[in-house]
């Protein structure tokens, strides 16, 4: 590391890392695409989250790397997108929740500024509980009858360091045979996956992939036709009118025989809004196994 920078320098380079998997997920009512490491560690998407949030990315970035415990979860990595391979900045999924806490709701969209307000409150809920579970001190300060049982929060709090230290120690140790386990199981899942497919079941992961990529160009096409609306905000339409012409709650609920008829309607969707075809080739995936 050059002289007078640190591990939260925005000048400072990311860590990259080639994911072992890729899959756009439901989150917080949007999608989302998530990879797995090596170590088996996930990341999302800092820019699927910012649109799911209705945030802005450049300003969220910018906040992720003034941050030195959320900077630390920070990494790039090659995806697959609508526009072919392309580098994204990813955040480690543990350190999701703490970015979520940490946002200015005054930023928000005025549509999720009361779910992110929710969603503080129920981090800030939980947290105080592990607190309090650590400490052995009741649910709320107000239960607190004696002050003189706050020097329970120090023991706790070194007890609490002694553990990490030696949790830290037995991570590395631990990650080479969860790896080899964790392959395992993903093939085994695929395997089992497969076989629904073939005996009449939801989509599959490809086809999963391939919709995203082109609900990503239907959303990047509407704000780009109205640029009064946000790209977050346009992309959160697209996946709500995705998943109400289907009575959908997640986008990957959707039937395997119904997949032909949705990526027409995403192809004519597109063509309403840009002029033109839909380029996208269906065969692109977004699954690297």
């Amino acid at each position: 590391m050059a002289s007078g920078q640190t591990p939260n320098d925005p000048k400072q380079p990311l860590p990259v890392f080639e994911p072992v998997e890729q899959l756009p997920v439901t989150m917080l009512e949007s999608v989302v695409l998530a990879v797995r490491r090596a170590d088996g560690t996930i990341f999302l998407a800092v820019r699927d989250l910012c649109a799911a949030t209705q945030l802005g990315l450049s300003s969220q970035l910018r906040r992720l790397r003034a941050n030195p415990l959320l900077a630390e979860g920070l990494a790039q990595c090659l995806v697959e997108t609508s526009g072919g391979p392309q580098m994204q900045i990813f955040l480690e999924l543990e350190l999701t929740p703490t970015w979520l806490l940490m946002v200015n709701t005054r930023t928000s969209a005025p549509t999720m500024r009361e779910t992110l307000r929710h969603f503080q409150r129920y981090i800030i809920r939980e947290v105080y509980a592990a607190f309090g579970r650590l400490t052995g001190l009741p649910e709320t300060s107000r239960q607190i009858e004696d002050l003189d049982e706050l020097r329970n929060v120090d023991v706790a709090l070194t007890a609490l360091a002694e553990r990490q230290e030696a949790l830290e120690a037995s991570q590395d140790r631990a990650r080479g045979a969860w790896s080899d386990l964790s392959g395992q199981i993903r093939s085994i899942v695929a395997r089992v996956t497969s076989l629904e497919q073939r005996i009449g079941g939801t989509i599959s992961r490809e086809q999963r992939g391939v919709l995203y990529q082109q609900v990503q160009r239907w959303g990047g096409a509407t704000a780009a036709a109205h640029p009064q609306i946000t790209v977050g905000a346009a992309m959160a339409s697209c996946w709500a009118a995705l998943k109400r012409r289907y009575n959908l709650a997640r986008y990957e609920d959707l039937p395997a025989a119904q997949y032909d008829e949705c990526l027409a309607f995403i192809r004519a969707a597109y063509h309403s809004v840009a002029g033109s075809d839909l380029d996208l080739p269906e065969q692109q995936s977004l699954d690297l196994e």
